[in-house]
């Protein structure tokens, strides 16, 4: 489920585009490691995750991590 936040974060989409998005690009599916027979979240569960880990104080340290590590040269 993080990595629909990611996507929603560098395509700026809100959740039920975010859900439209994933059900209609392969690009995203293979993103997010799902096989074209599975069932995509909902905005509803977009939503409720996001607000899971903003309640707990996770998100940002989620982000911050995941940015450290996209900024990390290729060897």
């Amino acid at each position: 489920m993080f990595e629909v936040l990611i996507l929603q974060m560098l395509d700026n989409l809100p959740d039920d585009q975010a859900e439209f998005q994933i059900e209609d690009r392969l690009s995203f599916m293979r993103f997010i490691w799902l096989d074209l027979d599975d069932k995509v979240s909902d905005a509803k569960t977009i939503c409720l995750f996001r607000e899971h880990l903003s309640e707990r104080g996770a998100i940002k340290s989620l982000f911050a991590r995941f940015d450290s590590i996209s900024r990390r040269p290729a060897n």
